[in-house]
């Protein structure tokens, strides 16, 4: 089956023409840069002041904030436009700890005010004796696989 492509673009042109614009990312009713802006405040609100929710958002929507196409505030509708701020601050909060590598951490105190130090030392098996010399306990790898076999002979059927 063929297709007309010279009537396919007209098509595009006409459809992308009456196409509406996506609100996605955009300010719509700006209700989320006012919590936004009074986040701490709406919180204590809440927690100090024993509002619930709804009265907070009765409150707001009594002033023109607004959800969607013009409709009041709902306290469903707040609850998830706090969790989300909140959400997003701790996310970016985290992501500036990572971000800034580059700062040396705070030296950590001890139960008697002074700084605790942290040393690098080297296993017990690793040190050497203070002597200087070194002890010729090398074993060769011969000896080693002899050793091995030696352990698991019991395992191996007799030839």
């Amino acid at each position: 089956m063929d297709i007309d492509l010279k009537r396919l673009r007209g098509d595009m042109k006409r459809l992308k023409a009456a196409r509406v614009a996506s609100p996605i990312g955009k300010i719509k009713t700006g209700a989320t840069e006012i919590i936004r802006s009074n986040f701490d405040e709406l919180e204590r609100l809440h927690r100090e002041d024993g509002a619930t929710w709804t009265e907070i958002a009765s409150g707001l929507a009594a002033q023109g904030v607004t959800q969607g196409k013009g409709q009041p505030l709902t306290g469903r509708r707040l609850t998830a436009l706090m969790h989300n701020i909140r959400t997003r601050a701790e996310k970016l909060k985290g992501k500036a700890i990572v971000r800034d590598r580059t700062q040396i951490l705070p030296e950590r105190s001890q139960k008697d005010g002074r700084t605790a130090r942290k040393t690098v030392s080297l296993s017990p098996e690793m040190n050497r004796p203070l002597g200087g010399s070194v002890p010729d306990q090398t074993i060769s790898e011969d000896e080693i696989r002899r050793t091995e076999l030696t352990k698991h002979a019991h395992l191996l059927g007799k030839r």
